[in-house]
């Protein structure tokens, strides 16, 4: 179950760092704003989240 948490952490930590490369890199460029990169970020948020909470249950 241990493998299993951190692969929605790295998953989550993964979107996130993403989402946060993508709303850098539109705000930089000056693009067309696109809540499709904030969904990313929040959804990376929220893996992480789940992660935490999933081992606090185990423990």
């Amino acid at each position: 179950m241990k493998k299993v948490v951190l692969f929605i952490r790295y998953l989550g930590l993964f979107l996130l760092l993403v989402g946060i490369i993508l709303n850098f890199k539109m705000f930089v460029f000056n693009e067309w704003p696109t809540y499709l990169f904030f969904a990313i970020l929040l959804f990376g948020m929220l893996l992480i989240g789940i992660s935490y909470l999933k081992l606090k249950k185990l423990t």
